[in-house]
């Protein structure tokens, strides 16, 4: 990132003998695919507004972090994140998350997503439903790291308005 070079202005007043030359490597950005990110075997659950354009309507969906491991990750959708508002404009002390991994609803499931609007993610009235099919299916709920960061000051994405559900482990 830095290069030391010897000045090489003779004749001039000299203030060092080393020069500090900053080279910015090209930006770079790499798409990753979400069938080729690595799964996580400990995720969290955010619930997380959401403006459905279709529909016309604010919901709170489920969202998590990363892709999880194990049956979870049949239902998660890599889903666009719609500005909640006009005057929400990101900026560099502003981020806001354009998408995400959202869970698709439970109720009348249907393999591969049956809409693209948005009308089958799942909604926070879905966690007792989400909790069962969780404890089914070899995760747990760890309190513990939940319960640590309910009570401390960190908040996530704030930006987003996202609340934290809880934490989980896929013991599979």
């Amino acid at each position: 990132m830095f290069n030391f070079t010897k000045n090489q202005n003779k004749g001039k007043p000299r203030l060092s003998k080393m020069k500090l030359v900053r080279h910015n490597p090209p930006p770079t950005q790499v798409a990753i695919p979400f069938d080729n990110l690595i799964s996580a075997k400990t995720v969290s659950l955010f619930s997380q507004p959401y403006l459905d354009r279709f529909n016309q309507c604010y919901k709170n969906i489920i969202v998590v972090n990363l892709p999880p491991q194990g049956p979870l990750g049949n239902i998660v959708r890599r889903v666009n994140f719609p500005p909640l508002s006009e005057f929400k404009q990101q900026g560099p002390c502003n981020p806001l998350k354009q998408c995400g991994f959202a869970l698709v609803s439970l109720n009348g499931y249907c393999s591969m997503g049956c809409s693209k609007n948005g009308d089958n993610l799942m909604v926070i009235d879905e966690v007792p439903d989400l909790i069962s099919f969780l404890v089914s299916n070899g995760y747990t709920v760890d309190t513990s790291i939940t319960k640590m960061f309910n009570d401390s000051d960190i908040r996530f994405d704030t930006n987003t308005g996202n609340k934290l559900i809880c934490f989980i482990t896929y013991n599979g």
